[in-house]
């Protein structure tokens, strides 16, 4: 695992996932956001299985729900706390965005009839 950590992007980089799970609390500390099969967006590599995120204004602004692919920025650090299914993890997730037929990420697909 460690030659792996070393191969993966030193800076912000972006991601795509599916939001597997939502848990909404009163207190907003505690609300989470579960999101599994993040993979690096440019070259589709499976990064983690699944993570735990804070479920910030910039996640419930999307409206989001089970299912739903999702698209955002993160920082890629080792894992010290237990937050991922990995020895890494991905923190202060920015530019989120919900990937859909109404909507386009960051960076729309094109597809072409090659």
């Amino acid at each position: 695992m460690e030659d792996n950590l070393q191969n993966l992007p030193k800076i912000r980089t972006r991601f795509r996932g599916i939001v597997e799970s939502i848990s909404i609390d009163p207190n907003p500390e505690k609300a989470r956001i579960l999101i599994k099969d993040i993979k690096l967006l440019v070259s589709g590599r499976k990064v983690i299985y699944a993570q735990d995120f804070y479920y910030s204004y910039r996640f419930r602004k999307q409206n989001l729900k089970q299912g739903d692919p999702v698209e955002f920025d993160a920082r890629i650090r080792p894992d010290k706390r237990g937050v991922s299914s990995e020895k890494i993890r991905l923190n202060y997730p920015t530019k989120i965005y919900k990937q859909g037929p109404d909507q386009a990420g960051l960076f729309p697909e094109v597809r072409s009839n090659i």
